[in-house]
């Protein structure tokens, strides 16, 4: 019997993980759906796609504790019946501080969440056996990377930390059959701000209006079927990254 494709999405109870973990369930992966706090979106979520036919299994994990992250992988195997081919870091963490205002707490921890639980994560992926025939690994990034504001310094050392880690792992998981690439996504969804802030952020971007949740699920399909791009960052942001530091939206 043919083993299932098997996607693993980090973060998938909300925003952006939960977009691209329906994106894939309705592509036909069995869906392991990982979570910390938020319990209610990943069993809604779960229950979603069984209604329509899929196959989604919810797996809790606190990936400020890295060294376990690892056991997501085998978890997933264990409960889907096969290695995991898709692997999607999309759990993230944030906060605000400077150089002046940095604490070891907030450094540890966004540190540990947004860069060294996807690397273990990675490392777990490359140990498989049975090794899935085609893998693939995305991870999650952020376009302000490209002019990043020094108020989130902690926050952006952890991202420019898994950019690293993932040219890496590319480097080394090639000659394997698994690509290894990111999405750098900008204005999808309201995070701090109301609505009417956002939308009004977001028509100022060069592609103006529009820019959402399914741009991204479509960048994750696109490096699922392009099975010859590896090291390379996909960036999803309307044009955000064309405007200068802070991406001069304000």
């Amino acid at each position: 019997m043919e083993n299932p494709k098997i996607a693993l999405v980090t973060g998938a109870g909300k925003r952006l993980g939960r977009a691209i973990a329906e994106g894939l369930a309705r592509d036909g992966y069995v869906m392991a759906l990982h979570y910390n706090a938020s319990s209610a979106g990943a069993k809604s979520l779960a229950d979603a796609i069984r209604a329509e036919g899929g196959r989604a299994d919810c797996i809790r994990q606190d990936l400020s504790e890295p060294g376990t992250a690892g056991d997501l992988i085998s978890r997933a195997s264990a409960a889907l019946g096969g290695p995991v081919s898709v692997l999607v870091n999309s759990a993230s963490a944030f906060d605000t501080d400077n150089l002046e205002t940095l604490s070891e707490r907030s450094w540890h921890f966004l540190m540990n969440v947004n860069a060294a639980a996807p690397a273990f994560l990675m490392q777990a992926f490359a140990r498989q056996t049975p090794y899935p025939a085609e893998g693939s690994i995305i991870n999650m990034l952020d376009t302000q990377m490209t002019s990043a504001s020094p108020d989130r310094f902690s926050y952006f050392c952890s991202k420019y930390a898994l950019d690293g880690a993932m040219r890496l792992a590319a480097y080394e998981l090639g000659s394997r059959g698994t690509t290894v690439n990111a999405i750098a996504p900008g204005l999808i969804l309201p995070s701090d701000q109301s609505q009417e802030d956002f939308d009004r952020r977001q028509a100022l971007t060069p592609r103006g209006p529009g820019l959402g949740p399914a741009d991204v699920v479509g960048a994750v399909r696109y490096f699922l079927e392009a099975r010859h791009v590896t090291g390379h960052t996909l960036v999803v942001d309307g044009g955000q990254r064309l405007m200068g530091f802070g991406n001069a939206i304000s």
